[in-house]
């Protein structure tokens, strides 16, 4: 199939480098920019708003989908009338929004903090009356990677932390004490019960080994699989929420769900914080220590092919490559100074002593994701801090 990938990142980059083993072409719409995609297939730069570039964008595409939720709408919509966008535009506008990912999470079982809805300064008083502080103040949308967002310690500091954010729609959330964090990812597809018609048979989805993370400045440093700690009983009513919640969208492909661990008296519970409808940082590792990666996996989904098995091949861990390349790391893989600053869509992958090494190609900028490495087996943890000191 050709497959047509909304956005030019590294997540497009690694779901194009994963189908393009399994025999898919792929095409890109990407913004102007630098993107990581310009060796993998056709790119078309534009506005997504320009329906002349997405009908251009939509020629020769056999299936949709995006490496970004934070996509306009319209966009995905206008595009889902030339082939199926998948998954369907509707499952990315409920992460689009946090006040309804909220009650999204809530109908499908999950508990979640308490939360308010501020549009404007007069809402702050009765917000902060019903969570109280401390508390996170954060944008409705557009939030990623610790962006649009501002912690209140004291309701006299709210209107400032709201200018600040644009008084823009913020959603008011309590602060929650957690011991640790985790996500769940799942992939769900349907298979066509014949190649001639459009009927489907029963979905199947699958659920890779729990990810414990750790972040840094609101931006993932390091995914650690599987998660230690994390109680069997609670897991499996998390995976059930999770599945109806996929149901009810009639979701096809990968999903993200990231969750406080909260351990208390009354045993452990789980805090569904936000969602991400696509392929997610802290399944990178799954490249190397699933059986099937997360972004092989999402391609199989949206095509309707069987998936692949989603069970672990060796203890991992995860850790990105923020802002700029460890001088240590490309001293000892000996990688090109030159190939990984300035060569568009540019991907080195090193595997000794099963360590692996991705450079996405990006330009180094402060907080930017430039690459990660991933080590696998029982000493995966020193043998990840090996590669990273070079030592």
């Amino acid at each position: 199939m050709n497959i047509g990938i909304v956005g030019g990142g590294q997540l497009g980059q690694m779901l194009a480098q994963a189908g393009q083993k399994i025999g898919h072409s792929f095409k890109f719409l990407v913004p102007p920019g630098e993107c990581c995609v310009e060796s993998l297939g056709q790119v078309i730069r534009s506005d997504f708003h320009d329906q002349h570039a997405l009908a251009e964008f939509a020629q020769g595409v056999d299936v949709f989908t995006f490496e970004w939720e934070n996509v306009p709408l319209a966009t995905l919509e206008s595009l889902s009338h030339f082939a199926p966008m998948r998954p369907a535009p509707h499952c990315a506008q409920v992460a689009k929004d946090r006040i309804q990912e909220k009650k999204f999470f809530q109908a499908a079982g999950f508990n979640v903090q308490m939360f308010a809805p501020v549009s404007c300064h007069d809402d702050l008083a009765p917000a902060l009356q019903h969570v109280g502080v401390p508390a996170m103040l954060k944008t409705r949308g557009q939030g990623y990677d610790g962006k649009g967002q501002r912690v209140i310690h004291d309701a006299s500091a709210a209107a400032l932390a709201h200018t600040q954010l644009g008084n823009v729609p913020c959603i008011l959330e309590a602060f929650v004490p957690f011991d640790f964090e985790i996500s769940l990812i799942a992939v769900r597809a349907k298979q066509n019960a014949s190649l001639t018609t459009s009927t489907v048979s029963a979905a199947t989805t699958l659920f890779y080994p729990p990810c414990r993370n750790q972040h840094i400045n609101g931006i993932l440093h390091q995914t650690t699989v599987p998660a230690i700690g994390v109680d069997a009983q609670v897991l499996r009513h998390a995976q059930a929420a999770m599945e109806k919640m996929m149901e009810t969208m009639q979701y096809e492909g990968v999903l993200c769900v990231e969750f406080f661990v909260l351990n208390t008296p009354a045993g452990q519970q789980l805090i569904a914080n936000e969602m991400a409808p696509r392929v997610h940082n802290s399944g990178h590792w799954s490249i190397e220590g699933a059986h099937t990666s997360q972004f092989t996996n999402h391609i199989r989904a949206i095509t309707r092919q069987e998936l692949g098995s989603t069970a672990l091949r060796a203890p991992s861990v995860m850790i990105n490559l923020v802002g700029e390349i460890p001088p240590g790391l490309a001293a000892q893989k000996s990688f090109n100074e030159h190939r990984i600053q300035n060569v568009p869509g540019d991907h080195a992958r090193d595997e000794i002593d099963n360590v692996s090494v991705h450079i996405y190609g990006k330009s180094p900028r402060a907080g930017r994701k430039l690459g990660h490495i991933t080590a696998i087996g029982q000493d995966a943890q020193q043998r990840a801090h090996l590669t990273l000191t070079g030592h």
